[in-house]
């Protein structure tokens, strides 16, 4: 019982040193109070000088200071025009791959977009800027920037056997 008692002392006691600690190096802790002034003691004839404080900023920070109610923001620099116009958009190059009938009943074309790998595409379908509007059996419309694009696989022969 006696050990509980010196370890209950001890520990108040350890309590009351860091308070006191803790007090004197946090609580009444000035740093002005540490700035040595150089100079300015031997203009006083040895007696200790004031401590005098200039703002860390200049009057450039002052007037532009982020808080203020009066600051705005910035203007944008006027564009000068340039003397060359935009050049319209460049067709894309599209390829008709082939055309099958999927389980639903709808016909699906395999679209090669310039020189991409074909991507499937029903009637509805929006392939980056082309829209699909129709896939039939054989041939597919497609829209682009307002213009009708129609696509078919009837340039496509197969070699008929020759019968010799």
């Amino acid at each position: 019982m006696i050990i509980r008692w010196v370890i209950l002392v001890f520990l108040c006691l350890a309590v009351l040193v860091l308070s006191v600690d803790m007090y004197k190096e946090a609580i009444i802790y000035s740093p002005l109070e540490s700035v040595e002034i150089s100079g300015r003691e031997a203009a006083n004839n040895g007696k200790k000088a004031l401590q005098v404080f200039e703002a860390a900023w200049g009057r450039e920070i002052v007037d532009n200071n982020l808080f203020s109610s009066t600051r705005s923001p910035v203007q944008p620099k006027p564009q000068q025009p340039q003397g060359k116009a935009a050049e319209p958009p460049k067709r894309p190059d599209m390829n008709l791959k082939g055309i099958i009938l999927d389980q639903f009943g709808e016909y699906v074309a395999y679209i090669e977009k310039d020189k991409a790998k074909a991507v499937a595409a029903r009637k509805g379908d929006r392939l980056d800027d082309v829209d699909v509007l129709d896939v039939q059996q054989k041939s597919v419309e497609l829209r682009w920037n307002e213009e009708n694009i129609l696509l078919s696989l009837e340039r496509i022969k197969t070699i008929k056997n020759r019968g010799k």
